[in-house]
């Protein structure tokens, strides 16, 4: 008996099998035809061909770029800003004056190395306040404690 019905499972699940492959054909037939018939492709979602960026990046569009503006009208509005709100990061900052991110993280980089400005903190903590005007002094760089210096023996 067990037979009997595998056997009937097997038959049903081909017969089934067959049919749809039919159907898929005849599917990919009828849309064949319509597109030989009409002449165009079916709609394509999407960035139509050939509007995209192509290789490279377009002038302005990396760090390299001015990101909409001058510097030194920037630093001017950053001056002036820090002068009247104290202790404040470059985000406030630059959102206060108008200015794009970039273009106030690269105005005050310049600031700070001509003395407009200074600053107190680390990374996300950096504030900045008006500067004395001169030129901020080189930091020397920190000697690591490796490996490679022994004490003398005594």
């Amino acid at each position: 008996m067990p037979n009997a019905v595998d056997s009937l499972i097997k038959d049903r699940i081909s017969s089934f099998v067959q049919e749809l492959d039919q159907l898929v054909r005849k599917s990919t037939l009828e849309a064949l035809s319509s597109i030989l018939t009409n002449g165009t492709a079916p709609v394509r979602r999407g960035r139509p061909a050939g509007s995209g960026r192509g290789p490279g990046r377009p002038k302005g569009s990396g760090r390299g770029g001015n990101r909409g503006g001058n510097v030194e009208e920037a630093a001017a509005k950053i001056v002036a800003h820090v002068q009247a709100n104290d202790g404040q990061g470059i985000g406030a900052i630059a959102s206060a004056a108008a200015i794009p991110l970039p273009l106030a993280k690269k105005a005050a980089i310049q600031m700070l190395a001509s003395g407009a400005l200074k600053k107190s903190g680390q990374k996300r903590g950096t504030i900045y306040h008006v500067g004395s005007g001169k030129p901020a002094k080189a930091k020397r760089a920190k000697r690591s404690k490796g490996r490679g210096r022994k004490r003398k023996a005594a």
